[in-house]
């Protein structure tokens, strides 16, 4: 077989292994078709899937400027993708710790944290764009707490960058006519069978000290279409992480009180018109005499926005009343972006219990920089309210 790197200079061999591992960290967080028009836009081949475009990729022979302009292109989308891509968020508002403790936990992360946690940067096991994408090398990380590889102060914000991993399960159909005949035979009376992977990947959790909004952030990586293990929260393990650097620097805790709850802006999100559209809905009907909630099943569309969609206008009209318990607003992004999205789910039991509604996580998807998750987490605190200063 003909050596693909055959007659290609090594700097130049050098400047396309860079770039594949930046595809190959990119193939383990973003669709292909959210990463196709970034991809070909650096002049790369972009084929009609990951595995396609890798293997092109591997073997493509471009000039040095074109690989380097693709790495510093993509680079960037790789790093900014770690802090705001798919993102379970949970938020502790410092405001409910007390001032004493707010203004210790502020100080330490404008003025001291930076300094503070370079001796464990300086242990760090690699670099964003360094981290392990493929089993081997996310073996290590599997029963280890969460390792900190980046710290940085931007825009009156300390970011913790965190590295671990996690298993997600995705079903698939299987082709029984691609099975032995044995095995053929005893499927032989099944239509359909589905098959479970499970799959290890890296995952960028983040923690963010927003000192003007006096909040500290928990983003997660979650892997959209795919089930991660239930046992145990992810932002825990930063937390805990989070909390263990502040006592050890400054004696305190960072959050133990005011995790906030994001159930009171669902309804107003509903309400809002000009809020990008709602394309998923829980919600419990109320009428003189019954109330109805569809088993507790949240309602989606891809397209319509439910505030406009014929069936539900109308049958808000006979009835009493509709409370959203669960929501999903998408906004339209222009030219090939992905669209932004914001989910909030709470459990339409409490409705019925009386009990006190509380959504803690808030589930954000589609954005590709800081300014994208600003505007999407925007419109969600907008809604909220909080001590004053």
């Amino acid at each position: 077989m003909k050596n693909p790197s055959h007659g290609t200079a090594a700097g130049t061999i050098a400047a396309r292994d860079r770039v594949v591992q930046i595809l190959e960290l990119l193939e383990t967080r973003m669709l292909h078709s959210s990463a196709r028009p970034l991809i070909a836009s650096t002049g790369m081949h972009a084929s009609r899937g990951w595995t396609e475009t890798l293997s092109r990729a591997r073997l493509d022979v471009h000039s040095d400027a074109v690989w380097n302009q693709a790495y510093k292109s993509l680079s960037l989308v790789a790093i900014n993708h770690t802090y705001v891509g798919n993102k379970h968020v949970h938020i502790y508002d410092l405001r409910e710790q007390g001032e004493a403790a707010k203004k210790e936990v502020l100080d330490w992360a404008r003025v001291k944290a930076i300094s503070d946690l370079q001796p464990i940067l300086k242990k760090r096991p690699f670099d964003i764009l360094g981290a392990p994408t493929v089993k081997d090398g996310l073996e290590p990380f599997k029963s280890v707490p969460p390792q900190l590889i980046a710290a940085d102060f931007v825009a009156d914000k300390l970011y913790l960058q965190f590295f671990t991993t996690r298993a997600y399960s995705l079903r698939e159909e299987l082709d029984i006519s691609k099975m032995s005949a044995a095995q053929a035979r005893t499927f032989a009376e099944y239509q359909e069978l589905i098959g479970v992977k499970w799959r290890q990947v890296p995952c960028f959790d983040t923690v963010v000290v927003d000192i003007g909004k006096e909040l500290v952030e928990f983003r997660t990586d979650f892997q959209p279409g795919m089930t991660e293990d239930k046992k145990a929260l992810p932002y825990v393990g930063i937390m805990n992480e989070l909390n263990r650097m502040t006592t050890k620097f400054i004696d305190r805790s960072a959050v133990n009180v005011g995790l906030m709850n994001f159930f009171p802006a669902i309804d107003k999100l509903y309400r809002d018109q000009s809020c990008g559209r709602v394309t998923a809905l829980g919600f419990v009907a109320t009428s003189r005499d019954t109330s109805s909630n569809n088993h507790g099943q949240i309602h989606r569309r891809r397209t319509q926005d439910f505030r406009k969609d014929h069936f539900h206008v109308g049958g808000k009209k006979a009835v009493n009343a509709v409370t959203p318990y669960a929501i999903g607003i998408t906004w339209d992004q222009p030219g090939q972006k992905a669209d932004l999205g914001l989910e909030l789910r709470g459990s339409v039991r409490a409705i019925y219990s009386g009990a006190d509604q509380g959504v803690a996580m808030a589930e954000i998807m589609g954005c590709m920089d800081a300014s994208d998750y600003e505007f999407v987490v925007g419109h969600m605190l907008n809604r909220l309210s909080r001590r004053p200063k």
